[in-house]
């Protein structure tokens, strides 16, 4: 009886040491987590200067919304002064290099599962999003563009200069693209977008969704190799957010609730009474 309770208790000692050891194990991943996140919140604020570059070489010449202030604008209209096809534009390419690169590698934490896209939108937040065309102009060479025909040929072939880069660096490209797509999707799940703005998205995702969908478990599967399956169907689902609802049991956009909520959004917007 002796011996049946000295094994029953080494047992539960046992259960209790691996529950112990799981739970630090929980509580150091999510520390790793934390510092990582740290980082990258670090890295993008080092990156302002090149990040208000990166937009106005994405949108047209003369567009109102811009990162830049008034001092970098003057400053950048300067240096756009030098653009010469004999010579690569060394401060656009370097500025886009580097918020690329910061996106490409937080995309890569987030198929790997090392970090999770709603840890990761509040370094970016909303402003981001709200720099989206511009973004996608340069990522996406297909991307409708409509610039102003009479824009200069600088500033033209900069962008130009700058898309190339990104072609040539292709899985940035792609994973940038990715990374835009989850976090619009956080940002629509958390009602941080405007509802014009998100219905806009929503009919354009009607006939692109298939081709974003695929993106990202092509590059899951790439990143990870073929054991992803589970994280392609959690990611995917995240997506659906941002895209409208096919059925009554999928996650997703309720047109006609997205229609009244931009009903709502106009009136206050004009101070009208709903």
């Amino acid at each position: 009886m002796s011996n049946e309770l000295t094994m029953s208790f080494l047992t539960a000692l046992l259960v209790l040491v691996g529950i112990a050891q799981i739970r630090m194990l929980f509580s150091q991943k999510h520390q790793n987590q934390l510092a990582l996140l740290q980082d990258y919140r670090n890295r993008w604020w080092g990156l302002k200067k090149q990040w208000a570059r990166t937009v106005y070489i994405g949108r047209g010449e003369k567009d109102y919304y811009q990162v830049a202030d008034q001092v970098q604008l003057t400053e950048l209209e300067q240096l756009k002064g030098d653009y010469s096809l004999s010579a690569p534009t060394v401060w656009a390419l370097e500025s886009v290099r580097g918020v690329s690169n910061i996106f490409s590698d937080i995309c890569i934490r987030i198929l790997q599962g090392h970090l999770d896209i709603k840890d990761v939108y509040p370094i970016f937040g909303s402003e981001l999003l709200r720099q989206g065309r511009p973004l996608r102009v340069l990522l996406d060479v297909y991307y409708p563009q409509n610039h102003d025909p009479m824009e200069s040929r600088a500033h033209r072939g900069i962008r130009r200069e700058v898309q190339d880069w990104l072609v040539y660096h292709d899985g940035i490209r792609r994973r940038c693209l990715i990374l835009i797509d989850l976090l619009w999707a956080e940002g629509v799940r958390l009602g941080d977008i405007c509802p014009t703005d998100i219905k806009k998205a929503a009919i354009a995702k009607v006939h692109t969704a298939n081709k974003i969908n695929n993106r990202l478990g092509e590059e899951t599967r790439k990143v990870n190799g073929s054991m992803s399956l589970i994280r392609i169907v959690k990611l995917k689902s995240h997506l659906k957010n941002a895209q409208y609802r096919k059925g009554f049991w999928e996650n997703g956009l309720d047109e006609v609730e997205l229609d009244e909520r931009e009903k709502k959004w106009e009136a206050m917007l004009l101070r009208e009474s709903v």
